[in-house]
């Protein structure tokens, strides 16, 4: 009977507007979530909306992803380096995550390879929109960008950009607290994610950060909030951060941009 109304609560969930590209997993993990709270169907469906709300809504919900799609069919063979630029930052100004780098974003990643190096395999965890920044990582042709997220219309637009760019590239729908890639890579982007992460499953940052297989792994945390209130927030994400290093025994830099701190893991 569990399994059945889980199951009912998961295909309710598929038909709202707001949630039919929730991958499966989510929807799962949702369910069993609320079923966990309330016996019955009606306000178990009440409360997994109200948590996909926060965990999803809250993210990608601005987005307009139709048009995000419609955008990366202009691209083609023709398309020059240029006019790749204005639409890849006319995506990414779709969202305040990704907007606000919009200024540095460039300094950013070429501060980050000359720490770290060039890259050959990028794995991207939740990556939301941060793919689409990949035209100013100055990287080559043979690049492998891998990325997951939650969402599978995000996942087609992103796995048709990079099939357009003509880069190689891996890109699925997964949910990390249900299903941990374990690509190796260079480097291993997660950014603003862990926030999100730990809000559904507390402690969650230290296992994740140590089953991951990379030489660096570049952990991001917003400086303020999206009201612009900071609320101790760089102090709360230090000690965090700091706690996360010391108990993997792993070294740790940090870079800041803006109003976003980057922590770097030295893995390997």
């Amino acid at each position: 009977m569990g399994a059945d109304l889980s199951q009912q609560i998961v295909e309710q969930l598929r038909q709202t507007r707001k949630y039919r590209f929730v991958c499966d997993a989510t929807l799962h993990r949702m369910a069993d979530w609320a079923l966990d709270r309330h016996l019955k169907g009606k306000p178990a469906l009440k409360a997994a909306k109200r948590k996909l709300h926060q965990v999803y809504g809250a993210y990608l919900d601005p987005v307009n992803l139709d048009r995000v799609e419609a955008m990366v069919q202009t691209i083609g063979p023709a398309t020059s380096e240029a006019e790749l630029r204005l639409v890849c930052q006319e995506i990414l100004a779709c969202h305040v995550s990704t907007a606000e780098r919009l200024s540095w974003m460039g300094d950013f990643y070429a501060d980050l390879f000359i720490e770290i190096g060039r890259p050959r395999k990028i794995v991207d965890l939740a990556c939301g929109l941060h793919p689409f920044a990949f035209p100013w990582m100055g990287l080559d042709a043979q690049t492998v960008y891998c990325a997951c997220d939650i969402d599978l219309q995000l996942v087609g637009c992103l796995s048709d950009f990079f099939r357009r760019i003509g880069q190689p590239a891996k890109i699925e729908a997964r949910d990390l607290l249900v299903d941990v890639p374990d690509w190796d890579a260079d480097v291993v982007f997660l950014l603003k994610a862990l926030p999100c992460l730990e809000q559904q499953e507390k402690q969650v940052g230290r296992i994740l950060l140590d089953r991951l297989q990379a030489a660096v792994v570049v952990v991001s945390f917003p400086t303020r909030s999206l009201g612009g209130s900071e609320k101790g927030m760089v102090k709360h994400y230090e000690t965090v951060m700091g706690r996360i290093a010391k108990d993997l025994g792993t070294p740790m830099r940090k870079m800041s941009f803006s109003n976003e701190l980057f922590y770097l893991l030295e893995k390997n």
